[in-house]
């Protein structure tokens, strides 16, 4: 494979899409506009205009009330009081945000001066398919509704809807944020394993899923489904669905599924590195390609926010000779 990779946008690209990278080690730029209330109720929000932690959580997009624990710089729906008893009530008491009312080009001039040419552009959609139906009846309702036989129709009717909402905000968000790719956020496991076996996957998540992959890539942007927990027996799923990369966690077998799976869609591996010796930086970098051949087509996704600027050095310089 030619390499022929400049700018870190090419570079990352051409990694994603299974082709000869010049280095590894991935910069990112996050763009998250607040009229996305999601962003606000998850304490993300990066789109040109100061934002005080202090403002994160409260309602997003569907009036579901988010908590936000500045220690864990994350959020959390308060369980017990769900906002449906079941799934079929979604379509009773359930509004539906009209993404036509907000004001996309007072979003897009905040937005369009944080756009990087040269890096890859990307926003986080809260809430996934899964995560969506945990805020609206709470974790235990939820597990039960994706294998209950009486309540699968509704839930997948519920997701029908999600995927039609999901399509109009891809759309948005490419025209007016001028994105690259979007991290779906879905988590599907817990640290020990999968919350669903990859038959109820398969049944009840495959079709939205492969919507919505669909619709990214109409947009001409690349999905990347941010799926948390050992969800790797749900990797088959996410490969038919068409995703082009899975952020997920180390506490999956990362390098056998990278072998396996690596030249059919692009795997994280998001170590966290933040102190390191030179000789450890070396030794780190080094660790790394001992898993790799330059000419597979199977190469890791490495986030460069998560390493150290030792490590980040020692892994550009050495991967760099490697791929040369």
């Amino acid at each position: 494979m030619k390499q022929n990779c400049r700018s870190e946008r090419e570079n990352a690209t051409a990694l994603i899409r299974h082709q000869r990278p010049a280095w590894l080690g991935c910069q990112v730029n996050m763009i998250f506009p607040r009229e996305i209330l999601d962003n606000v109720a998850r304490g993300f929000v990066a789109d040109g205009l100061p934002f005080d932690p202090s403002e994160a959580g409260g309602k997003d997009m569907f009036g579901v009330t988010w908590v936000y624990e500045p220690e864990a710089h994350g959020s959390m729906v308060v369980p017990g009081h769900p906002m449906l008893d079941e799934p079929g009530d979604w379509e009773e008491r359930v509004t539906f945000p009209d993404l036509e009312q907000i004001d996309w080009e007072a979003v897009e001039q905040r937005c369009r001066p944080l756009v990087r040419p040269d890096q890859l552009n990307a926003t986080m959609v809260f809430t996934g398919f899964f995560e969506r139906l945990i805020s609206l009846l709470d974790f235990e309702n939820a597990a039960v509704a994706m294998i209950d036989e009486e309540q699968q129709e509704d839930v997948l009717r519920l997701f029908d809807r999600l995927c039609a909402y999901y399509e109009v905000l891809f759309e948005k968000l490419r025209r007016f944020c001028h994105l690259d790719i979007i991290i779906f956020h879905d988590d599907w496991g817990h640290q020990r394993s999968s919350f669903f076996s990859a038959d109820t996957c398969r049944e009840m998540l495959l079709p939205s899923l492969s919507r919505v992959v669909d619709a990214c890539h109409r947009n001409g942007m690349l999905f990347d489904l941010h799926c948390c927990g050992k969800v790797e027996s749900l990797l088959p799923v996410m490969i038919e669905a068409g995703v082009d990369k899975w952020d997920g966690q180390i506490l999956n077998d990362i390098w056998g599924l990278l072998d396996q799976y690596g030249d059919r869609i692009c795997i994280n591996y998001n170590e966290k590195v933040p102190t390191a010796t030179p000789e450890e930086a070396q030794a780190w970098a080094a660790s790394i390609l001992s898993h790799l051949s330059p000419d597979s087509g199977k190469a890791p996704f490495i986030p460069a926010r998560s390493l150290c600027p030792a490590v980040l050095k020692a892994l550009r310089e050495q991967s760099e000779a490697f791929y040369k």
